[in-house]
């Protein structure tokens, strides 16, 4: 199908039809363009690096090829946007220059790429502040001498119970001294900062990796992490 020059509406084919024939076409041959635009024009002050990330995220949102399940969500919500504007405007015009028409006819369209593209901006800063977060514990945890060099971690009655080498509970006497405050914090945060505390230079998780959010941070700030079921 042509871009820049005028396509008529086939005679055998119906508006609704037609106006996902169209969406498609856009989709496929202008979401990439847009989106490379829109992050040069809302981030002009980030680094080129910076912007490649941004457009690179907001990219694989739009084609999907995240975990994300909003990303269907909204792939549906801009192709009804491109759909319910074609047929309006095929409603007065039996020919449509798919070129103009982006350029002048779907300005809401575009603002779901740009939020796309804000929301790529913010999910990098977040990750961004993570890594420094994560790289903060991991000095923080290194620089200590262990309180305990073995711990084993251990589910009773679904709370996380942080056990020695010799498989004493020690859960008490260390989530007392926690950084956190348990008022508004998780058992998981506590449990956290624990064992940051504690600063082992080997945790065994008695536990499957998949089972908790936490394992995974524990897996990430400290080197020796065993799962055993």
């Amino acid at each position: 199908m042509e871009l820049n020059t005028a396509v008529n509406l086939p005679a055998d084919t119906s508006i609704n039809e037609f106006a996902a024939e169209i969406s498609d076409e856009i989709m496929t041959n202008y979401e990439k363009p847009l989106l490379k635009r829109i992050t040069e024009h809302e981030f002009p002050y980030s680094s080129h690096g910076e912007r490649l990330e941004i457009f690179n995220l907001a990219l694989k949102h739009a084609r999907g090829e995240s975990a994300d399940v909003m990303d269907i969500i909204h792939y549906e919500r801009r192709k009804s946007l491109i759909e319910e504007q074609t047929r309006n405007y095929l409603k007065e015009n039996n020919f449509i220059i798919i070129d103009g028409f982006v350029n002048f006819r779907l300005e809401e369209y575009k603002n779901e790429l740009k939020n796309l593209c804000l929301d790529a901006a913010e999910e990098l800063y977040a990750l961004r502040e993570y890594d420094e977060f994560m790289n903060m514990l991991r000095f923080f945890v290194s620089v200590q001498a262990p309180k305990e060099p073995l711990v084993h971690l251990i589910k009773t009655e679904g709370m996380i119970r942080i056990h020695n080498k010799r498989l004493k509970d020690i859960t008490k006497v260390y989530c007392e001294n926690s950084l956190f405050d348990e008022e508004g914090f998780s058992q998981e945060d506590i449990i956290l900062s624990a064992l940051i505390t504690i600063a082992p230079r080997k945790i065994i998780i008695h536990d499957s990796q998949d089972k908790e959010r936490i394992y995974n941070t524990i897996s990430n700030v400290f080197s020796q992490v065993e799962f055993i079921e």
